[in-house]
């Protein structure tokens, strides 16, 4: 499945999904955006949404953590766009504070100075530095800190921050979840080995989703389901999980949804490699390298994915979910869960896709 957004004509699609509804006929886009719908039908495929992603590191040879001007950010921008994502949240990974402070004014001059072949920019998402040294991933653990209240408003003062991932079990974590809560922004639980108590006890405090489901927090086992269990027993969480083929076992995939068929969110975690291929790339403070689609720390560990969100809706596919539901999960549930659901949507004057019937 391969597609990009379309720049200016008509195009005799079968329908267009309008508002998550189907509208059969085809469709006419002027100045990439959607002037028309219900026109001619045709067999010129599907027209849906743009793709929203929540966790974007780099992409196309750009690491955020490492850029060092707005162009830099504008890079990672427009080779989303190129593979029909229309909003992300630029994610900064642990790192050294003032780096982290400094990319994010990079981030904000980069939003305000937007063009229309680039993905918007929707917020920050800090997956760091409030996260478990037993979950760390590639995450350096010398940047890792306590959550604390003076430390989170110097970021929240730096950047338009939407999501903040942190380990609920650590101390101040609750304090720190609510203030946030209260304040708007999304608490996302992960990077975390915590118990089912601790689980609970974070999204009591305010928690709404996960980040990256089963992947840097413990196994569900039966008389220990952690985090994962937790996520997946109570219906007011939504789960967000990598998609890709490597991160997640597709048996492991099938059954998530099955377990919360309406409140999945699928990202690739992607990192700077992502749409280039092969190679090494910088990643944070270290480098990865790519083989065969996977993308590794010298370690070996995993380091965020290189696929895209076209591959991901093949690979939902190919396990049977259905076409809305998928769509749902790259486009419309991922825009919601951060107060955007306008993006996530297609209406007139909105970029549109098409995909093959």
């Amino acid at each position: 499945m391969i597609s990009t957004f379309i720049e200016s004509g008509a195009v005799p699609t079968e329908k267009a999904l309008i508002n998550q509804h189907w509208v059969n006929g085809g469709i006419v886009v002027k100045d990439r955006s959607l002037t028309s719908y219900g026109e001619t039908a045709g067999r010129s495929g599907l027209a849906i949404p743009g793709f929203v992603d929540l966790q974007v590191n780099g992409h196309g040879g750009m690491d955020l953590l490492s850029a060092k001007t707005v162009s830099d950010i504008k890079q990672v921008s427009k080779s989303l766009y190129s593979q029909g994502v229309v909003g992300y949240l630029p994610t900064l990974i642990t790192g050294p504070k003032s780096e982290t402070l400094r990319v994010m004014a990079l981030i904000e001059n980069a939003k305000r100075e937007a063009e229309s072949d680039e993905a918007k920019i929707l917020g920050i998402h800090l997956e760091g530095p409030f996260i478990s040294t037993a979950k760390p991933g590639v995450h350096p653990l010398e940047h890792f800190q306590i959550p604390n209240l003076d430390l989170i408003g110097e970021y929240l003062r730096a950047g338009t921050v939407s999501i903040v991932t942190i380990a609920p079990e650590l101390p101040g974590a609750i304090e720190v979840i609510k203030h946030l809560t209260a304040m708007g922004i999304v608490v996302s639980l992960g990077h975390s080995n915590a118990t089912a108590e601790e689980a609970h006890a974070g999204f009591d405090a305010g928690a709404k989703t996960v980040t990256h489901l089963w992947n840097a927090m413990p196994p569900m086992t039966l008389r220990s389901p952690g985090l994962v269990g937790v996520a997946l027993e109570r219906d007011d969480v939504t789960i967000q999980i990598i998609v890709d083929g490597v991160h997640v076992a597709p048996e492991v995939v099938k059954a998530t949804i099955a377990a919360a068929p309406d409140r999945f969110i699928v990202t690739n975690d992607a990192v700077a490699p992502a749409g280039l291929g092969e190679g090494k790339f910088p990643f944070g403070t270290f480098e990865v390298e790519v083989k065969a689609g996977r993308a590794v720390r010298s370690d070996g560990v995993l380091a965020g994915g290189v696929e895209s969100l076209y591959g991901s809706l093949n690979l939902l596919l190919d396990l049977g979910v259905n076409l809305e539901s998928a769509i749902a999960s790259m486009s419309s549930r991922p825009a919601a869960l951060i107060g955007q659901g306008h993006i996530g949507n297609l209406d007139l004057g909105a970029p549109v896709q098409v995909i093959p019937a």
